[in-house]
């Protein structure tokens, strides 16, 4: 194994493991979230209802950039059919190219992984005294690009681990400079779950996608036997994995900040009203306190605020009469 076999290896790993957040993120809300149980409730139209029209209009995209003829499409529709609800959906003429079906079924994570890249390296850019971290990501990927012209650096497999798991932090630490009395924060943390919602692929998905995943996979593999023997060929797809990987690095931090966000209003939920809005009120109020003290790193008090949070949180829901009736 080498430096630059271990960045095709993530790339390749790294996608799955994000189109499979996505997917399991929107199956815990079905089990853990009462209010998306009813597809059409006004829960369900503000957390889940976003995520699904996203989705419909990333197969709708994958349609008109295959040329693919739409039949009928609405991005966020509730109807209830016979013993199941049909949600938004895009109808369109099935193409006979294998390509064109894994380009339009794969297009949600495509669109959900650049939303999720320009979400969260805007984000940065907004948080004061910081002037983000676009120029970081930029050298990340020169740095694993040039890795091949160090024979010192090529041998070593687990420097672009190194590089990557080092900007990842550098990401969670900057975006936790907005500190939670930012509405910014909350905003940004919203989006970033959306998105992974609509990151989540269907089973239809799965099935028009597969004869498309397999070439892809069987090419990856091809790669990364090359790139293990020959690492130096690297330089004809030039910067490509290597982009790939910096990418997925970086939604894969940002899916850390969707699941937190997630886990927050799920605790909320199975809390009994009003008594739900406690944890997120010591929040704030810990979160501000420490703003006016200025003492600590702006980090390190949106750190405390969610530890405060999850020490509120956490005796009451595992007192029963604190828990909401489900």
């Amino acid at each position: 194994m080498n430096a630059y076999s271990m960045v095709v290896l993530l790339a390749v790993v790294l996608f799955f493991v994000v189109w499979g957040l996505g997917w399991l993120l929107e199956t815990l809300s079905r089990l853990e979230l009462n209010i998306t149980h009813n597809p059409g409730s006004r829960g369900w139209y503000v957390l889940v209802g976003p995520g699904v029209a996203l989705h419909e209009s990333s197969h709708a995209l994958g349609c008109v950039f295959t040329r693919t003829p739409i039949v009928e499409f609405k991005p966020i529709n509730v109807e209830v059919k016979d013993n199941y609800v049909l949600l938004g959906y895009v109808k369109y003429r099935n193409p006979d190219s294998m390509l064109k079906r894994a380009v339009i079924n794969l297009a949600p994570v495509a669109v959900s992984l650049v939303l999720l890249v320009f979400f969260a390296l805007g984000a940065t850019y907004l948080v004061p005294g910081s002037p983000g971290i676009g120029g970081e990501a930029l050298d990340l990927l020169l740095d694993l690009i040039n890795m091949k012209a160090d024979p010192l650096l090529l041998e070593n497999p687990t420097y672009p681990l190194t590089l990557i798991g080092g900007f990842i932090y550098l990401f969670l630490y900057t975006f936790a400079g907005l500190t939670v009395i930012s509405p910014i924060f909350w905003i940004v943390a919203f989006l970033a779950m959306t998105i992974m919602f609509s990151n989540a692929p269907s089973d239809v998905d799965v099935k028009n996608s597969a004869g498309g995943l397999k070439v892809l996979l069987f090419f990856d593999m091809v790669w990364f036997l090359i790139a293990y023997f020959l690492p130096q060929a690297g330089w004809v797809l030039y910067g490509v994995f290597e982009l790939v990987a910096v990418m997925f690095a970086l939604a894969l931090a940002f899916a850390g900040v969707a699941y937190g966000f997630f886990f927050m209003i799920t605790a909320m939920a199975r809390l009994r009203s009003p008594l739900s809005f406690l944890p997120l009120a010591v929040c704030l109020a810990v979160g501000a306190f420490l703003w006016y003290a200025a003492s600590l790193s702006p980090a390190l008090q949106t750190i405390i605020a969610l530890v405060a949070f999850v020490v509120v949180a956490f005796p009451m829901l595992i007192v029963p009469a604190f828990r909401a009736k489900r």
